[in-house]
């Protein structure tokens, strides 16, 4: 118990620090990267976004509006980077990546099946059923 309140410490101190330093940008970048890797929850930087550059630096509430135009841009550019990647490297990128991140490659296997069997109506959003469209 001790190590998930000394983790959640520095979660918060980083985050803390990101937000200080960068401001809406900070949030902007944090939803790039968990768009593009999908490492960290987006419902962690979006709600802490809001109560530590909102209630903390006491800014109004309609900046709401501005981070959520931020959280837009980062969810954007972090997805798009995620779909090309798996566009141009195709499967066999996908392979490495599913190795190195130890997803269960039936897993992939099953997505690949679903898209060729339902098309993009089914997994329209995954980068990795769209990489196989080609």
């Amino acid at each position: 118990m001790e190590y998930l309140n000394i983790l959640e410490a520095q979660i918060l101190s980083m985050l803390q620090t990101v937000y200080d330093s960068w401001g809406w940008f900070g949030v902007t970048a944090l939803l790039i990267f968990e768009n593009a890797t999908g490492i960290t929850p987006s419902e962690i930087i979006l709600g802490l976004a809001g109560w530590m550059l909102i209630s903390e630096h006491q800014l109004p509430v309609s900046m709401i509006f501005i981070g959520g135009l931020y959280a837009a841009i980062g969810s954007t550019l972090g997805a798009s980077i995620a779909y090309w990647v798996a566009r141009l490297g195709g499967r066999p990128l996908v392979d490495k990546l599913v190795r190195w991140i130890r997803i269960d490659p039936s897993h992939i296997a099953l997505a690949e099946n679903q898209f060729h069997r339902w098309s993009a109506g089914l997994c329209w959003s995954d980068a990795l059923c769209l990489a196989f469209a080609c």
